[in-house]
């Protein structure tokens, strides 16, 4: 599969094709970069069902909730941008996940809206079938049929593999999302999710509730309200710049005691914007997080203007792995957890979708061209991988106000030439 979709990324030049019983040498046609050619698309789907079908059993028999170690990269919605999952690859495995130190975990909505959504699962799958216990994919809310169907994946699987094809395709992968994994820990400290925590009432102990949910689960709205809520909630905004004094008013108490519930769910407020689940104030992330001795919360699920963003008094970040979203100009960013530090990389796509060449933000200070070359540590390797620097960005938690983002991290920048952008836990 992954020689398969190496041959799908590049651009080849047609060539003679061999002679055909009139002597003629018909010419080929030349082939785009990130198009499958003349590739006879029921052998991918084959090969992508066959695939399918052993993970089922991978992805069963991990518990609900993972626990890994660091290092570890955190990457967050893809959402069928295949160009930007190929520019992670070439930095942070560029040399294959079983060379490769860290480990890699990725936090859910790997399709719908961009046009690769299969691309992007093939290639997951692909990696989690050759580096099961390093390559950890968790459930988003676009790994539930009902809500493809009101999206994209399952049109994109029937007009690249025809209907019958395209059907059996969409629901093998929706199986093995069936099977997926909610949650994650790296180091016991940082709890990672799709799309935030849940309310009190719905657990006693967070981690034998979790590997208590069923599996399969292909119905959580209805099987499983913890992981549920895992998938689909929100944390509570701050009001924007600029906002009335009567609106600033009111955000600030929703923060203070929001409980839309009851008693046992002080701080969370139905999420109104989603019409499902809830939003979490900082007075619950704190219980949360108190409660279950983690320091910090990491999580997907909202698109960020420079891919990621800090809020909540430096405990909970937001992590976006797909740039140009809904043809936007946002950028793209994961996170590097690594002994007891998160390190934020921005991912420059300025040219990505060109070029196909990755540049990333770090620690340099000030804006270098875009074809600059510096080092960035490779996380317990002793060694350096050779990046694309173009701007730095750094903020300590100890220093971040409630709903801080990645905007006044980013103002900060200058400040820090040194260390790669981090936030002691």
């Amino acid at each position: 599969m992954i020689n398969g979709l190496r041959y799908f990324e590049r651009a080849c030049r047609g060539s003679t094709a061999a002679g055909s019983s009139s002597g003629q040498q018909p010419q080929l046609e030349d082939k785009p970069a990130m198009n499958w050619g003349q590739v006879e698309m029921k052998g991918l789907a084959r090969c992508l069902l066959s695939l399918c079908e052993m993970l089922q059993t991978v992805f069963s028999e991990e518990p609900r909730m993972v626990k890994l170690r660091s290092p570890t990269y955190i990457l967050g919605d893809i959402h069928g941008n295949y160009h930007d999952l190929v520019c992670f690859e070439k930095v942070l495995w560029r040399l294959g996940t079983h060379l490769s130190p860290a480990n890699f975990l990725f936090l859910g909505d790997y399709v719908d809206r961009g046009q690769f959504g299969v691309e992007v699962v093939s290639y997951l799958f692909a990696q989690k079938a050759m580096s099961p216990k390093k390559f950890i994919l968790l459930r988003g809310n676009h790994e539930i049929r009902d809500i493809q169907e009101n999206f994209t994946f399952k049109r994109e699987c029937m007009a690249k593999f025809g209907d019958s094809y395209g059907l059996q395709v969409w629901e093998a992968v929706n199986r093995c999302f069936d099977r997926m994994p909610i949650a994650a820990t790296v180091d016991g400290k940082i709890f990672c999710v799709h799309g935030g925590i849940p309310r009190p009432s719905l657990y006693r102990s967070l981690e034998r509730d979790l590997n208590a949910v069923p599996c399969p689960l292909p119905s959580p709205v209805d099987q499983s309200p913890l992981a549920w809520e895992i998938m689909w909630s929100d944390p509570l905004h701050p009001p924007q710049a600029g906002a009335s004094a009567a609106g600033a008013a009111a955000a600030a108490t929703a923060d203070d005691d929001a409980s839309d519930f009851g008693s046992s769910d002080v701080g969370f407020a139905f999420n109104k914007r989603r019409g499902t689940a809830c939003c979490f104030s900082y007075q619950a992330l704190d219980s949360f997080l108190r409660a279950n001795k983690f320091s910090h919360v990491i999580r997907a699920h909202e698109v960020q203007q420079v891919g990621f963003q800090i809020q909540q008094k430096g405990k909970l970040l937001t992590v976006f792995s797909s740039s140009h979203y809904c043809n936007g100009n946002n950028e793209a960013a994961c996170v590097l957890a690594d002994h007891y530090k998160i390190r934020l990389i921005r991912l420059d796509t300025s040219s990505t979708h060109h070029s196909g060449t990755p540049a990333f933000y770090s620690s340099a200070s000030g804006r270098t061209s875009p074809s600059a070359t510096a080092t960035t540590s490779s996380p317990g390797s002793g060694g350096v991988r050779s990046g694309r620097i173009v701007d730095a960005v750094d903020s300590a938690s100890s220093s971040t106000s409630p709903g801080e983002g990645a905007a006044s991290a980013s103002a900060s920048a200058d400040d820090d030439e040194c260390n790669l952008p981090t936030i002691d836990l």
